[in-house]
């Protein structure tokens, strides 16, 4: 049996309780949870805009320690300790074989859907996000999705790089070749933004705009690398805001981080021509941006998606942690709270208010 928050239907709170956890298959690895990030995906699926359909166990922004391996792992044994990645990859389609695991056309799918049969109670299966579910003491995941890091690194830290932090830099190293110098304007300074700034940063970026609504998280926004901050709301044109910045340009680059289609209308505006929008907040899936088709040609502007920060998760995830023990990295100041699990709904509530970067869970 393992604790776990579940949910029973979307617009409603998680329940804590017991669950059934099956033995780990031969390419699997159980893992006793550490800590667990709660990210803005997590209240997306409860919202009803990530269709992850319950009864599920929420969570998906993990770390932990291998507790059991399936007969057929090779790459791992218990007792090390594991960041876990919501996309894994299946190693033979066309997108993983030419680099691009992050699209691999089974794991994205299954980590949409959510269904497997790793929990259960009373014999019901009860599903979980994104093939993780690290709303749970413990889960099972395949051995490909257990990422190998340094014991010495705290859990607590290093589960965000699981998700929020790998998002956001991502986006700003790998999805786009930022050079030192551009601009850049980020849209939504919660946790995915903040890695944005620091991912762009890392890059060499000259100007780093953060907007937001909320003046805490603009504080937030200097602490993790932003120049310049603009308090977006009633009487503000943000587009407008950012090319007085930019010399009346427009930014190299514009990250929406919020997953809003009218701030993606907003990020295209306030790029220079030849810039691009970056979109790594994930609206609902119905959701229809309408951008000036125009601009597309005659000023060369791009429109790009960026899922799970283009990330090689064997690659990327050890690397970042690397920049972390190195002091180029910040992620102890994203926990705002550690939490147990039975305060995961009252870290849904601060994070609606704006109050929080990351709250963590503490196993």
């Amino acid at each position: 049996m393992t604790k776990a928050a579940v949910l029973h239907a979307y617009d409603t709170p998680l329940v804590i309780e017991s669950l059934t956890l099956r033995d780990p298959r031969p390419d699997e690895v159980l893992v006793k949870m550490g800590a667990s990030g709660v990210c803005h995906s997590d209240l997306s699926v409860i919202r009803g805009k990530l269709p992850v359909p319950p009864p599920s166990v929420l969570g998906h922004e993990g770390a932990g320690v291998v507790e059991a391996v399936g007969k057929a792992v090779t790459s791992l044994k218990p007792g090390d300790h594991v960041v876990l990645s919501w996309v894994d990859s299946c190693g033979r389609c066309v997108y993983c074989v030419s680099g691009k695991q992050h699209l691999c056309e089974q794991t994205v799918m299954e980590s949409l859907t959510g269904q497997d049969d790793v929990f259960s109670k009373g014999g019901t299966r009860i599903g979980r996000m994104a093939g993780v579910g690290s709303f749970a003491e413990r889960t099972i995941v395949r051995e490909r999705a257990a990422i190998k890091i340094d014991p010495d690194i705290p859990l607590d830290r290093a589960c965000l790089v699981g998700c929020g932090v790998m998002t956001g830099v991502g986006a700003a190293i790998n999805t786009v070749q930022m050079q030192p110098g551009d601009t850049v304007a980020v849209f939504g300074c919660g946790g995915v933004g903040l890695n944005v700034i620091q991912g762009a940063a890392l890059s060499g970026a000259g100007r780093i705009i953060g907007i937001d609504l909320a003046p805490r998280k603009l504080e937030m926004a200097r602490q993790f690398g932003a120049t310049d901050t603009v308090q977006a709301g009633a009487g503000t044109d943000v587009p407008a805001a950012v090319k007085e910045l930019t010399g009346g340009l427009g930014a190299d680059y514009a990250f929406e981080v919020i997953g809003v289609p009218d701030i993606i209308l907003q990020a295209y505006l306030s790029i220079r021509r030849g810039g691009a929008v970056v979109v790594v907040g994930v609206a609902a899936l119905d959701a229809m941006a309408m951008i000036p088709a125009g601009g597309l040609v005659l000023e060369e502007k791009r429109v790009l998606g960026s899922l799970y920060g283009s990330t090689n998760q064997q690659r990327d995830m050890p690397k970042l942690l690397d920049l972390y023990k190195g002091g180029k990295l910040k992620i102890d100041e994203l926990v705002s709270r550690r939490i147990a699990l039975d305060d995961v709904n009252a870290a849904f509530e601060a994070m609606e208010q704006g109050e929080v970067a990351r709250s963590v869970i503490v196993y």
